[in-house]
Protein backbone atom coordinates (compact mmCIF):
# COMPACT_ATOMS: atom_id res chain seq x y z
CA UNK A 1 0.00 0.00 0.00
CA UNK A 2 1.21 3.31 -1.19
CA UNK A 3 0.76 6.49 1.32
CA UNK A 4 0.98 9.90 0.60
CA UNK A 5 1.71 12.71 3.93
CA UNK A 6 0.13 16.24 3.85
CA UNK A 7 0.65 18.55 6.18
CA UNK A 8 -1.04 21.59 5.93
CA UNK A 9 0.06 25.37 7.53
CA UNK A 10 1.86 28.58 6.50
CA UNK A 11 4.02 28.24 9.66
CA UNK A 12 5.37 24.86 7.92
CA UNK A 13 6.37 27.12 4.88
CA UNK A 14 7.80 29.79 7.04
CA UNK A 15 10.22 27.60 9.11
CA UNK A 16 8.51 28.46 12.27
CA UNK A 17 7.88 24.72 13.67
CA UNK A 18 9.52 21.67 12.23
CA UNK A 19 7.13 19.26 10.22
CA UNK A 20 7.83 16.44 12.43
CA UNK A 21 4.50 15.13 12.28
CA UNK A 22 5.45 13.89 9.12
CA UNK A 23 8.23 12.04 10.30
CA UNK A 24 5.93 10.94 13.40
CA UNK A 25 3.45 9.64 11.06
CA UNK A 26 5.71 7.86 8.47
CA UNK A 27 7.42 5.76 11.50
CA UNK A 28 3.94 4.71 12.37
CA UNK A 29 3.14 3.47 8.87
CA UNK A 30 6.40 1.37 9.22
CA UNK A 31 4.65 -0.76 11.66
CA UNK A 32 1.77 -1.07 9.41
CA UNK A 33 3.86 -2.27 6.13
CA UNK A 34 2.80 1.23 4.77
CA UNK A 35 4.90 2.22 1.78
CA UNK A 36 5.54 6.76 2.74
CA UNK A 37 5.99 8.14 -1.00
CA UNK A 38 5.35 12.03 -1.04
CA UNK A 39 5.55 13.97 1.90
CA UNK A 40 4.22 17.29 1.09
CA UNK A 41 3.82 20.57 2.89
CA UNK A 42 1.50 23.69 1.65
CA UNK A 43 -0.03 26.78 3.56
CA UNK A 44 -3.24 27.94 4.77
CA UNK A 45 -4.55 28.69 1.18
CA UNK A 46 -7.71 26.84 0.33
CA UNK A 47 -7.06 26.06 -3.68
CA UNK A 48 -3.12 25.04 -3.09
CA UNK A 49 -4.29 22.65 -0.13
CA UNK A 50 -6.71 21.38 -2.45
CA UNK A 51 -4.16 20.55 -5.50
CA UNK A 52 -2.04 19.18 -2.62
CA UNK A 53 -4.72 16.84 -1.84
CA UNK A 54 -5.82 16.12 -5.16
CA UNK A 55 -2.40 15.04 -6.48
CA UNK A 56 -1.97 13.03 -3.54
CA UNK A 57 -5.24 10.94 -3.94
CA UNK A 58 -4.05 10.65 -7.76
CA UNK A 59 -0.78 8.90 -6.97
CA UNK A 60 -1.08 7.14 -3.50
CA UNK A 61 -3.73 4.29 -2.14
CA UNK A 62 -3.93 6.06 1.27
CA UNK A 63 -3.24 9.72 1.88
CA UNK A 64 -3.19 10.86 5.99
CA UNK A 65 -3.43 15.22 5.91
CA UNK A 66 -2.59 16.71 8.86
CA UNK A 67 -3.83 20.13 10.47
CA UNK A 68 -5.93 22.62 9.53
CA UNK A 69 -8.74 21.15 11.26
CA UNK A 70 -9.42 24.18 13.96
CA UNK A 71 -12.09 26.49 14.16
CA UNK A 72 -10.46 29.69 12.78
CA UNK A 73 -10.35 31.16 9.19
CA UNK A 74 -7.12 29.86 8.48
CA UNK A 75 -8.38 26.25 9.15
CA UNK A 76 -9.05 24.95 5.46
CA UNK A 77 -8.44 21.80 5.74
CA UNK A 78 -12.37 20.54 5.31
CA UNK A 79 -12.93 23.20 2.86
CA UNK A 80 -10.23 21.86 0.75
CA UNK A 81 -11.30 18.18 0.93
CA UNK A 82 -14.75 18.87 0.19
CA UNK A 83 -13.46 20.96 -3.14
CA UNK A 84 -11.21 18.15 -4.09
CA UNK A 85 -14.16 15.45 -3.97
CA UNK A 86 -16.82 18.06 -5.46
CA UNK A 87 -19.35 17.62 -2.59
CA UNK A 88 -20.86 20.02 0.15
CA UNK A 89 -20.21 20.28 4.06
CA UNK A 90 -22.56 19.25 6.08
CA UNK A 91 -23.27 20.14 9.55
CA UNK A 92 -22.92 16.51 12.11
CA UNK A 93 -25.09 17.46 15.18
CA UNK A 94 -23.63 14.70 16.71
CA UNK A 95 -20.22 15.55 16.62
CA UNK A 96 -21.47 19.15 17.58
CA UNK A 97 -22.74 17.95 20.49
CA UNK A 98 -19.67 16.06 21.28
CA UNK A 99 -17.85 19.86 20.91
CA UNK A 100 -20.57 21.48 23.01
CA UNK A 101 -19.86 18.57 25.62
CA UNK A 102 -15.79 18.87 25.53
CA UNK A 103 -16.67 22.79 26.69
CA UNK A 104 -18.43 22.26 28.87
CA UNK A 105 -16.61 19.34 30.60
CA UNK A 106 -13.90 21.76 30.68
CA UNK A 107 -16.66 24.68 32.51
CA UNK A 108 -16.03 26.88 29.46
CA UNK A 109 -18.62 28.70 27.20
CA UNK A 110 -18.04 27.73 23.24
CA UNK A 111 -17.53 30.19 20.78
CA UNK A 112 -19.46 29.49 18.14
CA UNK A 113 -16.66 29.16 15.67
CA UNK A 114 -16.37 25.95 16.80
CA UNK A 115 -18.71 24.24 15.15
CA UNK A 116 -17.20 24.55 12.24
CA UNK A 117 -15.19 21.38 13.22
CA UNK A 118 -18.70 19.67 12.63
CA UNK A 119 -19.01 20.31 9.18
CA UNK A 120 -17.40 17.00 7.58
CA UNK A 121 -17.66 16.85 3.73
CA UNK A 122 -20.64 14.83 2.42
CA UNK A 123 -20.16 11.21 3.35
CA UNK A 124 -17.17 11.58 5.17
CA UNK A 125 -16.92 9.37 8.22
CA UNK A 126 -15.85 11.39 12.01
CA UNK A 127 -13.31 10.72 13.58
CA UNK A 128 -13.99 11.80 17.67
CA UNK A 129 -12.11 14.50 18.64
CA UNK A 130 -8.87 13.90 20.94
CA UNK A 131 -8.70 17.56 22.45
CA UNK A 132 -11.31 19.37 20.40
CA UNK A 133 -10.28 18.81 16.60
CA UNK A 134 -12.25 16.05 15.35
CA UNK A 135 -10.95 14.02 12.79
CA UNK A 136 -12.14 12.57 9.60
CA UNK A 137 -11.96 9.54 6.94
CA UNK A 138 -13.45 9.74 3.30
CA UNK A 139 -13.42 6.48 1.15
CA UNK A 140 -13.31 7.41 -2.82
CA UNK A 141 -12.39 5.58 -5.61
CA UNK A 142 -10.89 2.74 -3.82
CA UNK A 143 -8.78 5.03 -1.89
CA UNK A 144 -8.92 6.20 1.39
CA UNK A 145 -8.39 9.91 2.75
CA UNK A 146 -7.53 10.74 6.74
CA UNK A 147 -7.66 13.90 7.99
CA UNK A 148 -6.05 14.11 11.69
CA UNK A 149 -5.38 17.37 13.54
CA UNK A 150 -1.75 19.15 13.64
CA UNK A 151 -1.02 18.75 17.52
CA UNK A 152 1.11 16.39 17.81
CA UNK A 153 -0.53 14.16 20.76
CA UNK A 154 -4.21 14.73 19.06
CA UNK A 155 -2.55 13.40 15.90
CA UNK A 156 -0.48 10.22 17.66
CA UNK A 157 -3.53 9.50 19.67
CA UNK A 158 -6.43 9.36 16.39
CA UNK A 159 -3.26 7.60 14.55
CA UNK A 160 -3.27 4.73 16.77
CA UNK A 161 -6.76 4.32 17.85
CA UNK A 162 -8.52 4.63 14.50
CA UNK A 163 -5.96 5.05 11.28
CA UNK A 164 -3.39 2.15 11.70
CA UNK A 165 -5.75 0.08 12.46
CA UNK A 166 -7.90 0.77 9.27
CA UNK A 167 -5.12 0.51 7.31
CA UNK A 168 -3.88 -2.76 8.66
CA UNK A 169 -7.51 -4.30 7.78
CA UNK A 170 -7.17 -2.90 4.16
CA UNK A 171 -3.43 -3.81 3.58
CA UNK A 172 -3.34 -6.87 5.39
CA UNK A 173 -0.96 -8.61 7.54
CA UNK A 174 2.64 -7.07 7.38
CA UNK A 175 5.38 -5.21 8.68
CA UNK A 176 8.49 -3.00 7.88
CA UNK A 177 11.36 -3.74 10.24
CA UNK A 178 14.64 -1.98 10.27
CA UNK A 179 18.38 -1.79 11.57
CA UNK A 180 20.97 0.42 11.12
CA UNK A 181 24.70 0.32 10.86
CA UNK A 182 26.80 3.05 11.70
CA UNK A 183 30.04 4.03 9.99
CA UNK A 184 32.61 6.08 10.85
CA UNK A 185 35.77 6.94 8.85
CA UNK A 186 34.80 5.89 5.58
CA UNK A 187 32.71 8.60 4.16
CA UNK A 188 30.01 7.58 1.99
CA UNK A 189 31.58 7.12 -1.13
CA UNK A 190 33.94 4.33 0.25
CA UNK A 191 31.12 2.70 2.29
CA UNK A 192 28.98 2.37 -0.86
CA UNK A 193 31.99 0.96 -2.95
CA UNK A 194 32.14 -1.53 -0.10
CA UNK A 195 28.91 -3.20 -0.56
CA UNK A 196 27.91 -1.91 -3.79
CA UNK A 197 27.13 -5.10 -5.68
CA UNK A 198 24.58 -6.16 -2.30
CA UNK A 199 23.03 -2.92 -3.06
CA UNK A 200 22.40 -3.59 -7.00
CA UNK A 201 21.16 -6.59 -5.72
CA UNK A 202 18.88 -5.24 -3.11
CA UNK A 203 15.39 -6.07 -3.02
CA UNK A 204 13.48 -7.23 0.76
CA UNK A 205 15.84 -5.83 2.46
CA UNK A 206 16.79 -2.62 0.57
CA UNK A 207 19.41 -0.82 1.66
CA UNK A 208 20.03 3.02 1.42
CA UNK A 209 22.34 5.80 3.29
CA UNK A 210 22.35 8.68 5.43
CA UNK A 211 25.54 10.06 5.59
CA UNK A 212 26.01 13.17 8.28
CA UNK A 213 29.16 15.07 10.04
CA UNK A 214 31.55 11.98 9.80
CA UNK A 215 28.94 9.46 10.10
CA UNK A 216 27.02 7.29 7.54
CA UNK A 217 24.34 5.36 8.36
CA UNK A 218 22.75 2.32 6.51
CA UNK A 219 19.61 1.31 6.87
CA UNK A 220 18.43 -2.23 6.33
CA UNK A 221 14.67 -2.46 6.11
CA UNK A 222 12.60 -5.36 5.24
CA UNK A 223 9.01 -6.35 5.00
CA UNK A 224 7.05 -9.75 6.44
CA UNK A 225 4.19 -10.68 7.63
CA UNK A 226 5.70 -10.42 10.92
CA UNK A 227 8.85 -8.29 12.61
CA UNK A 228 10.70 -11.58 13.59
CA UNK A 229 10.27 -13.01 9.86
CA UNK A 230 11.35 -9.12 8.76
CA UNK A 231 14.17 -9.36 11.00
CA UNK A 232 15.44 -12.70 10.22
CA UNK A 233 15.66 -11.19 6.26
CA UNK A 234 17.95 -8.18 7.76
CA UNK A 235 20.08 -10.62 10.02
CA UNK A 236 22.26 -12.03 7.25
CA UNK A 237 22.58 -8.71 5.17
CA UNK A 238 23.82 -7.17 7.91
CA UNK A 239 26.18 -9.71 8.90
CA UNK A 240 27.68 -9.56 5.27
CA UNK A 241 27.88 -5.74 5.39
CA UNK A 242 29.34 -5.80 8.81
CA UNK A 243 31.90 -8.08 8.02
CA UNK A 244 33.12 -5.99 4.87
CA UNK A 245 33.00 -2.55 6.43
CA UNK A 246 35.15 -4.22 9.67
CA UNK A 247 35.90 -2.21 12.29
CA UNK A 248 34.43 0.88 11.24
CA UNK A 249 31.02 -0.43 11.80
CA UNK A 250 29.87 0.46 15.55
CA UNK A 251 28.50 -2.60 16.74
CA UNK A 252 25.11 -2.36 18.46
CA UNK A 253 22.43 -1.25 17.26
CA UNK A 254 21.15 2.63 17.24
CA UNK A 255 24.23 2.81 19.47
CA UNK A 256 26.09 5.98 19.29
CA UNK A 257 30.27 5.90 18.69
CA UNK A 258 29.93 7.56 22.59
CA UNK A 259 27.60 4.78 24.07
CA UNK A 260 30.09 2.38 22.29
CA UNK A 261 33.34 4.35 23.82
CA UNK A 262 30.89 4.41 27.19
CA UNK A 263 30.57 0.03 27.39
CA UNK A 264 33.83 -0.93 26.42
CA UNK A 265 34.69 1.91 29.44
CA UNK A 266 32.70 0.63 32.19
CA UNK A 267 33.38 -2.98 31.09
CA UNK A 268 36.78 -2.43 31.87
CA UNK A 269 36.22 -0.60 34.86
CA UNK A 270 38.17 2.46 33.10
CA UNK A 271 37.67 6.45 33.00
CA UNK A 272 38.06 8.80 30.09
CA UNK A 273 38.94 12.59 30.10
CA UNK A 274 39.36 15.81 27.44
CA UNK A 275 41.35 18.61 26.63
CA UNK A 276 39.36 20.51 23.80
CA UNK A 277 39.81 23.58 21.57
CA UNK A 278 38.32 23.62 18.25
CA UNK A 279 34.68 21.85 20.22
CA UNK A 280 34.60 24.35 22.51
CA UNK A 281 32.80 21.68 24.95
CA UNK A 282 30.73 19.97 22.70
CA UNK A 283 33.42 17.02 23.10
CA UNK A 284 32.52 16.47 26.56
CA UNK A 285 29.07 17.25 25.67
CA UNK A 286 28.87 14.44 23.78
CA UNK A 287 30.61 12.06 25.83
CA UNK A 288 27.55 12.96 28.86
CA UNK A 289 24.49 12.19 26.34
CA UNK A 290 25.91 8.22 26.68
CA UNK A 291 24.01 6.24 29.45
CA UNK A 292 25.93 5.89 32.39
CA UNK A 293 28.13 8.71 31.70
CA UNK A 294 29.40 8.84 35.21
CA UNK A 295 30.65 6.13 35.51
CA UNK A 296 33.47 6.55 33.08
CA UNK A 297 33.44 10.56 32.27
CA UNK A 298 35.86 12.63 34.50
CA UNK A 299 35.35 15.81 32.78
CA UNK A 300 36.72 18.12 29.93
CA UNK A 301 38.70 21.72 29.89
CA UNK A 302 37.63 23.78 27.33
CA UNK A 303 40.94 25.41 26.68
CA UNK A 304 40.46 27.75 23.57
CA UNK A 305 43.60 30.63 23.41
CA UNK A 306 46.57 29.36 23.28
CA UNK A 307 47.65 30.76 27.05
CA UNK A 308 45.25 28.73 28.00
CA UNK A 309 46.65 25.64 26.38
CA UNK A 310 49.50 26.36 27.91
CA UNK A 311 48.77 27.78 31.38
CA UNK A 312 45.72 25.67 32.63
CA UNK A 313 46.01 22.37 30.22
CA UNK A 314 49.97 22.29 30.76
CA UNK A 315 51.08 22.44 27.09
CA UNK A 316 54.80 23.20 26.56
CA UNK A 317 55.24 26.55 25.33
CA UNK A 318 57.54 25.60 22.88
CA UNK A 319 55.30 22.93 21.54
CA UNK A 320 52.80 25.65 20.94
CA UNK A 321 55.64 28.31 19.50
CA UNK A 322 57.34 25.54 17.11
CA UNK A 323 54.72 23.58 16.12
CA UNK A 324 51.57 26.06 16.52
CA UNK A 325 48.40 25.82 18.60
CA UNK A 326 47.31 23.87 15.71
CA UNK A 327 49.51 20.71 15.23
CA UNK A 328 49.99 17.24 15.88
CA UNK A 329 52.18 17.51 18.51
CA UNK A 330 49.67 19.88 20.33
CA UNK A 331 46.43 17.48 19.94
CA UNK A 332 49.14 14.71 21.20
CA UNK A 333 50.15 16.84 24.31
CA UNK A 334 46.29 17.64 24.88
CA UNK A 335 45.48 14.52 25.21
CA UNK A 336 47.92 13.45 27.37
CA UNK A 337 47.78 16.64 29.92
CA UNK A 338 44.08 15.44 29.92
CA UNK A 339 44.69 12.34 31.09
CA UNK A 340 47.27 12.89 33.31
CA UNK A 341 45.30 16.27 35.62
CA UNK A 342 42.08 13.82 35.64
CA UNK A 343 43.83 10.67 36.03
CA UNK A 344 41.70 8.76 33.47
CA UNK A 345 42.81 5.99 31.96
CA UNK A 346 41.96 7.90 28.39
CA UNK A 347 42.79 11.29 27.53
CA UNK A 348 40.98 13.06 24.24
CA UNK A 349 41.67 16.27 22.48
CA UNK A 350 40.24 18.46 19.65
CA UNK A 351 42.20 21.09 18.07
CA UNK A 352 41.94 22.81 14.87
CA UNK A 353 40.49 25.77 12.75
CA UNK A 354 36.12 25.85 12.10
CA UNK A 355 36.68 29.36 10.35
CA UNK A 356 35.90 31.37 8.83
CA UNK A 357 39.72 32.57 8.68
CA UNK A 358 42.64 30.75 8.25
CA UNK A 359 44.68 30.49 11.93
CA UNK A 360 48.26 30.59 12.08
CA UNK A 361 48.55 29.67 8.29
CA UNK A 362 46.20 26.61 8.63
CA UNK A 363 43.34 26.40 6.27
CA UNK A 364 39.73 26.21 7.21
CA UNK A 365 38.70 22.90 8.12
CA UNK A 366 42.44 21.54 9.27
CA UNK A 367 41.52 19.25 12.36
CA UNK A 368 43.74 17.12 14.83
CA UNK A 369 42.33 14.57 17.38
CA UNK A 370 43.96 12.53 19.67
CA UNK A 371 43.90 9.67 22.08
CA UNK A 372 46.57 8.91 25.20
CA UNK A 373 45.55 5.70 26.34
CA UNK A 374 48.15 4.40 29.04
CA UNK A 375 51.27 6.37 28.04
CA UNK A 376 50.58 5.55 24.01
CA UNK A 377 49.54 8.37 21.77
CA UNK A 378 47.79 8.32 18.58
CA UNK A 379 46.57 11.61 16.54
CA UNK A 380 44.83 11.66 13.57
CA UNK A 381 44.06 14.58 10.91
CA UNK A 382 40.48 13.73 9.81
CA UNK A 383 39.14 15.07 6.59
CA UNK A 384 36.69 18.43 7.45
CA UNK A 385 34.58 20.22 5.36
CA UNK A 386 31.77 22.81 5.51
CA UNK A 387 30.55 25.22 7.76
CA UNK A 388 31.79 25.98 11.78
CA UNK A 389 29.04 23.70 12.75
CA UNK A 390 30.09 20.68 10.96
CA UNK A 391 33.54 20.91 11.34
CA UNK A 392 33.36 21.39 14.69
CA UNK A 393 30.87 17.99 14.34
CA UNK A 394 33.36 15.71 12.64
CA UNK A 395 36.25 16.69 14.99
CA UNK A 396 33.97 15.21 18.28
CA UNK A 397 32.99 12.04 16.15
CA UNK A 398 36.23 11.58 15.09
CA UNK A 399 38.18 12.14 18.44
CA UNK A 400 35.47 9.80 20.11
CA UNK A 401 36.10 7.11 17.53
CA UNK A 402 39.69 7.28 17.80
CA UNK A 403 39.02 6.36 21.43
CA UNK A 404 37.06 3.80 20.64
CA UNK A 405 39.83 1.93 17.95
CA UNK A 406 42.85 3.01 20.92
CA UNK A 407 40.44 0.49 23.42
CA UNK A 408 40.05 -1.69 20.25
CA UNK A 409 36.53 -1.47 19.86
Amino acid sequence: MRAEIVGVGTELLLGQIANTNAQEISQMLATAGVDVHHHVAVGDNLDRAADAIATALGRADAVIVTGGLGPTPDDLTREAVAKVLGRPLVRDETLASVIRGIFDSLGRAMPEDNLKQADLPEGAEPIAPEGTAPGLIVRTEGKVLFCVPGVPWEMQAMMEKTVLPELRSMGGAAVLATREILVVGLGESHTHQAIADLVAAQSNPTIAYLASAGLVKVRLTAKATTEDDALSLIRPLETEIRARLGTNAIEGEGATVAQVLGWLLKGRGETVAVAESLTGGSLGAELTKAEGASEFFLGSIVAYTTEAKARVVGVDRSVLEDAGPVSEETAAQLAERAAERFGADLGLSTTGVAGPAPQDGQPVGTVYVAASYKGTTEVRKPKAYGGRDHIRAIAVTSAIDLGRRVLGG
